[in-house]
């Protein structure tokens, strides 16, 4: 109580740690007192015990009397175990995060790069090139024509679906005999660039151009038509007339409407000129559909640039397919437009 000063001392609690803590007392304890006190504190209730370590240690329950209990040690060493799963937790958020981040960046990129390098992937396959000289001019541009074998195609594959509401399927036929004027395999058809132009050849038997009804469509790889184009007797011409450039017995020269790049689809989406489909086509009442087909197409990993010749009108031209099929027209007026 010396120690009190001229304070007024609050006396008589029966409660020694409410007489300390309504006086402000300092407790104050050696190491061999405060060794004693805490077997005390042990077999103490716990919240007495709580109230005597609050009290000594200014209401902060710490190392007071030495070490720490052994539930306090318990306890220190739960809230490190928390604090390293805590850790542990956001290191794996992180790596997880950053992987997230990565397959992003990487499937963004992937995407971009297709993208902005689909006009160079394109000249891979069927290339006309660029198709926008005047036709006079272009006309006169090149040598000789002179046949590329992987652009050929033999009409050799022959269609027939019957007429009717039945499914496909069940109305796909033979050809009758008769159908069509020239025998599977008699006529082979090519591509060229000439007088600023795509241009299809078909060569054939001679007289087959004034007896034949010949179809061309440029395709693009789901087979949806960019330009169709229809020459000779057709019971049922499709597409647009074609522009003859060159004529004769055993050959004829028509122009292809071929867009360079993407082309705008109606029903949406664009697509590319992957293909030319030529025809051959009969005509029989019983039939809906009735054709000897050939393709013209490339491989994907390919590079096949399709060729150029310059003419003027009146010249003639010999194309030549190799294993003796030999053919020749005489160049007209009518360039494209």
């Amino acid at each position: 109580m010396g120690l009190a000063g001229n304070r007024d001392i609050a006396e008589y609690f029966e409660d020694p740690v409410e007489h300390a803590r309504v006086n402000s007392l300092m407790l104050l304890f050696n190491d061999e007192v405060a060794a004693t006190f805490e077997t005390y504190l042990e077999r103490m209730p716990e919240p007495r015990a709580q109230a005597w370590r609050e009290l000594i240690s200014g209401g902060v329950s710490a190392e007071v009397f030495g070490p720490l209990t052994l539930q306090e040690h318990l306890d220190e060493r739960r809230i490190g175990t928390n604090l390293m799963d805590a850790r542990k937790k956001r290191i794996v958020a992180a790596l997880v995060t950053a992987a997230l981040v990565t397959v992003l960046l990487v499937g963004g990129f992937t995407l971009w790069f297709a993208l902005n390098s689909e006009e160079t992937l394109r000249t891979v396959g069927l290339n006309f090139g660029v198709l926008d000289d005047a036709p006079n001019e272009a006309a006169l541009l090149g040598g000789p024509p002179v046949v590329e074998p992987a652009l050929t195609a033999i009409l050799s594959t022959t269609v027939a679906v019957l007429a009717g509401d039945a499914p496909l399927a069940e109305r796909v036929e033979s050809a009758p005999e008769g159908s069509f004027p020239y025998r599977p395999g008699a006529l082979s058809a090519t591509v060229f660039r000439y007088a600023g132009s795509g241009q299809v050849l078909f060569v054939g038997p001679e007289g087959f151009v004034e007896n034949s009804c010949l179809r061309v469509s440029v395709v693009t790889a789901d087979l949806r038509p960019l330009d169709v184009v229809t020459h000779g007797p057709c019971h049922d011409p499709v597409g647009r007339p074609a522009t003859v450039g060159c004529i004769g017995p055993t050959a004829v020269l028509m122009d292809l409407r071929v867009p360079n790049g993407p082309v705008d689809l109606p029903e949406g989406g664009s697509g590319y000129v992957d293909a030319v489909r030529v025809q051959l086509v009969g005509h029989d009442d019983r039939f809906e559909l009735l054709s000897i087909r050939g393709v013209i197409e490339v491989g994907a990993d390919e590079n096949v640039v399709v060729p150029r010749f310059g003419a003027a009108p009146g010249d003639e031209l010999t194309f030549d397919f190799g294993a003796g099929q030999v053919a020749s027209c005489t160049v007209t007026r009518d360039l494209p437009r």
